[in-house]
């Protein structure tokens, strides 16, 4: 049968296809990316053993799969991305395997969004529903980003897509092929994520409804039992006991192991344990984060959906509004009521986003067919100016989609919840010093940017300048601080020792931001050090103070270090940067005298990572003591003005 404006769906998704293509160059590695690269690589190690090849050289350290912390990671749906990189012997560069597992996430997107679209015009013969149902599914600014990196959350949306149109194809040629279709697309959908045991509504209600298909839907059990066996190699040893085991790991084990059940949750502006979540969560952050509108119409389809179920007409059509509308109510529900662990937003269940513009093209088309011209009209602009809203809030905000709060809560509460988890934010950082900064070698500090997630999407040559180090020890001074604000309400962050730079900013929030080292009043050891008197190791207390950090005074058993200096200084702070393998010197007793005989303690507070601030005094003698077991010194740094009168 013809089917009307069949060319609409064609071109959005082409429009779509060009647009992905042009920004996908824009985002960088992503905060989990390294865990999926590093999870293919296991399995095909434990491939290469079971089958008897040779394992690849360069997975030669690469743990075993069963000892793997992320061993529950199904990569069944990204690892063409690991087979080409067997082709190529293991030996790309991290940066273009990036590339390539980007490209394939979008292809993937863009495969499940086009066998959905042709189901919906299959279904209503009018492209203009089916045009319109992308245009809701791609405009959902909170995953368009998504789209692009997470091989994980919106790679299950791919593949429940791909599912319901092929298992819509059984609805309508029920067949033996068309169940093992079905099976297939489940099989890969569950070894994504296990949450896409949800997708066994619709079989079930089929099952109910059309007893001269339950012979098929017997072997599509059976059938997607087995593809998931054969896609999930972990369960190969035991599948009975991976299944409730994979779903332990990753609603609780997985985020206390990984965080030691200290993570906190940004939600409306107060920080919460994430095992300890309010059980609105879940239901209240889809609202704030998904557009209006379509919840609206998501709301109107709701009831649209039901009424067609009582009156059994459209039966295929009704099957599928049914299963959309069970899953949206009770999957939120179960992970309420199994107090499953939430974390970073609610990414794990953006699955639910699908039956959302479902039930909201559904809305719509209910509007549409009460045949009152007002509401048509008022329905269309709503639609219109819903889609323009969302697109120019896209395009403004690019690449950082995921941070979206809808229009109506944005004023209120942007910045009150979690920012740029993904820390795309981290690699504009890196590309704004890797263009301004005349360092050969970029030494930053990280405070919670992650900067080794994300380094391994850039080429080698601007990789390999990059050294970190965690701020909560530094062994020499470094330049460059990086920090994420993902998690704080704050906009604004100070460090001691450090100005701010550059920032990352959208929609009026900090994302990231770049510290550089003062260096105001920063005064050299050897500058003002006459005499290092230590009770351990004085061979070496000159090494303290010879401005080379390749160098180091070591101590093994608490002690105390008197400095002499060659005239009077006014000092408000000192930095201590410690020895690899030590202690450096800590809980420090900073005490000034001005013979060297008589000593008055000084009031410390912490500064920085290895500071020690004080009021500022004028002494020409400094004593520190400190009771750490294995001490070792670099350098010591000074802050203060020089050449005071000793007078």
């Amino acid at each position: 049968m013809f089917k009307k404006y069949s060319w609409v769906p064609v071109i959005i998704l082409i429009i779509f296809f060009a647009v992905g293509l042009f920004m996908i160059k824009d985002y960088g590695a992503s905060a989990d990316e390294h865990i999926q690269i590093d999870s293919g690589h296991v399995i095909w190690k434990y491939l290469c053993r079971k089958f008897g090849r040779e394992v690849p050289a360069a997975l030669a350290d690469t743990p075993d799969l069963h000892g793997f912390k992320n061993s529950y990671y199904g990569q069944a749906a990204t690892f063409p991305t690991v087979l080409l990189e067997a082709i190529c012997g293991f030996s790309l560069d991290s940066s273009t395997i990036i590339k390539i597992r980007h490209y394939w996430n979008f292809f993937c997107y863009y495969i499940g969004l086009s066998c959905f679209s042709a189901m919906i015009l299959h279904m209503t013969r009018d492209g203009r529903l089916s045009g319109l149902w992308l245009l809701f599914q791609i405009m959902l600014p909170r995953i368009f980003g998504d789209i692009f990196y997470n091989d994980r959350d919106v790679m299950l949306i791919s593949w429940m897509m791909i599912f319901i149109a092929s298992f819509y194809l059984f609805l309508i040629r029920p067949g033996w092929f068309s169940s093992l279709f079905s099976a297939v697309a489940f099989g890969l959908a569950f070894n994504t994520r296990i949450f896409a045991l949800a997708l066994l509504i619709f079989p079930c209600l089929c099952f109910l409804c059309s007893p001269d298909k339950r012979k098929y839907l017997l072997f599509f059990v059976l059938a997607a039992f087995v593809v998931w066996f054969l896609l999930s190699p972990i369960a190969w040893d035991a599948p009975m006991h991976t299944i409730p085991e994979t779903f332990k790991h990753f609603s609780k084990q997985q985020r206390y192991l990984d965080t030691n059940n200290k993570a906190t949750a940004l939600f409306f502006g107060k920080e919460f344990n994430e095992t300890k979540l309010p059980w609105y969560y879940i239901p209240l952050y889809i609202i704030v984060t998904t557009p209006m509108v379509t919840l609206a119409f998501a709301m109107i389809g709701s009831f649209s959906g039901i009424m067609r179920g009582l009156r059994k007409r459209e039966k295929k059509r009704a099957l599928l509004d049914l299963g959309m509308l069970t899953i949206l109510l009770t999957v939120p529900m179960i992970g309420i009521l199994f107090h499953l662990t939430f974390y970073n937003g609610w990414r794990h269940f953006y699955f639910l986003l699908l039956p959302i513009t479902w039930l909201g093209l559904e809305g719509f088309c209910l509007i549409w067919h009460l045949g009152k011209r007002l509401l048509q009209i008022a329905a269309v602009a709503a639609l219109c100016f819903s889609f323009f809203l969302s697109a120019s809030w896209i395009f403004f905000v690019h690449p950082y989609q995921s941070i979206y709060l809808s229009p109506v809560f944005r004023n209120h509460w942007i910045g009150q919840f979690n920012r740029d988890y993904w820390l795309l934010s981290t690699t504009e950082c890196m590309k704004y010093l890797i263009e301004n900064a005349s360092d050969t070698v970029l030494n930053v500090v990280d405070k919670k940017a992650f900067i080794e997630y994300t380094v391994i999407g850039l080429p080698p040559q601007d990789r390999d300048r990059f050294h970190t180090m965690h701020h909560s020890s530094q062994p020499i001074p470094y330049e460059y601080l990086f920090y994420n604000y993902s998690g704080v309400t704050s906009n604004e962050m100070q460090y001691d020792y450090y100005v701010p730079i550059y920032a990352v900013e959208r929609d009026g929030i900090k994302l990231a931001e770049i510290f550089q080292r003062s260096h105001n009043d920063e005064i050299s050891a050897s500058e003002i050090i006459d005499t290092i008197f230590s009770t351990i190791n004085q061979k070496q207390a000159s090494l303290m103070a010879d401005d080379d950090y390749r160098t180091a005074w070591y101590g093994n058993a608490p002690g105390e270090i008197i400095l002499r200096f060659n005239g009077a200084y006014e000092l408000w702070s000192l930095e201590i940067f410690p020895a690899d393998g030590s202690a450096g010197f800590q809980n420090v007793k900073a005490s000034i005298s001005s013979d060297g005989v008589l000593w008055t303690t000084l009031e410390t507070k912490a500064k920085g990572s290895n500071g020690i601030g004080f009021s500022p005094i004028v002494t020409e003698w400094l004593k520190l003591e400190s009771n750490t077991e294995n001490s070792g010194i670099r350098e010591i740094l000074f802050y203060g003005i020089k050449n005071m009168d000793k007078s």
